[in-house]
């Protein structure tokens, strides 16, 4: 480890759970970042700040006036700009020891093989539940953990798919209904620091298991309303095949 990183990471190599193996552990993980909105910003900053090597960025949008609120990446001045380009020129100024990849377009069937099975963990800050059955799947397909996590209004859903035993994506845990992809949040309303909080909740959990910590959510959704501070944490197992405990997600 270099002595810059040495100091940057200081607070984190004084941690029992961390230490030089766990951050040399982390620098060599190459984390995927699908959905650079809402969810995406707090998850990549978080990702860089703890110590990941290697971070790839996918999002095909452009940035715009009303998402920069919680989209807090970007400025007025990179209105129009790929959302890539604009978070990888904030983010390369920051963590410079992180290497950053972009990928500035939408994820479909055509590229995610390819790029999924570039990296050693998904995680899905997308905004429809098509893409996230995409996603969802081929995590399954070429065996890659999926760190799972959206917000509706100020109720945040984690939960980590196809990780160790288990094998399942979202339609094996919710019945998706068409009428709440329509539900986008400029309908329904994000409580912007919950998109904040669940950013982070979803790389902390991609730590959790890069360095195979316990309490990982596998098989497990955690419920956490940021208002209320009210939590409840799901067995899937638990689950009935048409579950009532989900709620809408929300778009990121």
């Amino acid at each position: 480890m270099s002595e810059m990183d040495s100091r940057f990471f200081s607070d984190h190599l004084q941690l029992p759970f961390m230490g030089n193996k766990g951050l040399n552990k982390l620098k060599s993980t190459r984390v995927l970042v699908v959905g650079a909105g809402g969810l995406g910003c707090p998850a990549v900053s978080a990702l860089a700040s703890s110590g990941i090597g290697y971070i790839g960025v996918l999002d095909g949008d452009k940035v715009e006036l009303k998402n920069l609120a919680r989209q807090y990446l970007y400025t007025p001045a990179q209105i129009g700009t790929l959302k890539t380009a604009a978070a990888v020129t904030h983010l390369k100024d920051r963590y410079q020891a992180t290497i950053f990849r972009e990928h500035p377009f939408f994820v479909d069937e055509t590229n995610i093989h390819a790029i999924f099975s570039e990296y050693d963990i998904i995680i899905d800050a997308t905004d429809n539940f098509p893409s996230r059955l995409l996603i969802g799947h081929t995590g399954i397909q070429l065996g890659r953990p999926v760190i799972y996590g959206s917000i509706f209004r100020s109720e945040v859903q984690i939960t980590i798919f196809n990780y160790e035993a288990q094998r399942l994506a979202i339609d094996d845990l919710f019945t998706l209904q068409p009428a709440a992809e329509s539900m986008r949040c400029e309908v329904s309303g994000t409580y912007v620091i919950g998109s904040m909080i669940a950013g982070m909740l979803m790389a902390n959990e991609a730590i959790k298991v890069v360095l195979d910590l316990p309490d990982k959510l596998t098989g497990k959704l955690l419920l956490f309303d940021v208002l209320s501070l009210q939590k409840r944490v799901i067995n899937f197992s638990s689950l009935q095949s048409d579950p009532t405990e989900t709620t809408p997600e929300m778009k990121a």
